[in-house]
């Protein structure tokens, strides 16, 4: 193909023709495609460890074992502690009664995501059920931190005095 004119683009435009038309290359390979976009895709970032959001409970009714309640209906005392806190869209219902002297503990967890919880009351550790039910025996008397914890929720109750 020829132009018509004299200048120099004309010619230029020639050649770049004629360059398109006799030319033999052929892609790169694929891999090497790919290779070179990756450098400029924006790095992905890597996923953090999400946080435990933890909540701490505060105590709403503390029923001591001996004692009737105003507006109780039953005709005896009950010989369990009864404490029920509350954490948020959870709360933790704890029995508390003496054996001897030690103490046995059974507790439910009300509201949702805390089946299978991880339980710790001190130094001691035990597991929820399906009904987010747990339960220790033999703890002796004292202060203790208490903390439930499933997946990325932690519940804690600080200085729980069972005395």
């Amino acid at each position: 193909m020829k132009l018509m004119g004299n200048n120099n683009s004309d010619k230029t435009v020639e050649k770049i023709i004629y360059l398109m038309q006799t030319d033999k290359s052929v892609d790169a390979p694929q891999d090497a495609i790919e290779w070179s976009k990756n450098i400029f895709r924006s790095r992905s970032v890597a996923l953090k460890k999400s946080f435990v959001r933890k909540v701490l409970a505060s105590l709403q009714l503390d029923l001591l074992p001996n004692k009737t309640v105003f507006g109780e209906r039953s005709a005896s005392a009950s010989r369990t502690r009864q404490m029920l806190f509350e954490a948020g869209e959870n709360s933790i219902d704890l029995r508390i009664k003496e054996t001897g002297k030690n103490l046995e503990i059974h507790g439910q967890i009300l509201g949702e995501a805390f089946e299978g919880a991880i339980v710790k009351l001190g130094d001691f550790e035990t597991k929820a059920n399906d009904l987010s039910e747990f339960k220790f025996t033999g703890i002796p008397s004292g202060k203790y931190n208490l903390s439930l914890q499933a997946g990325e929720k932690e519940i804690v109750i600080e200085d729980l005095d069972l005395s």
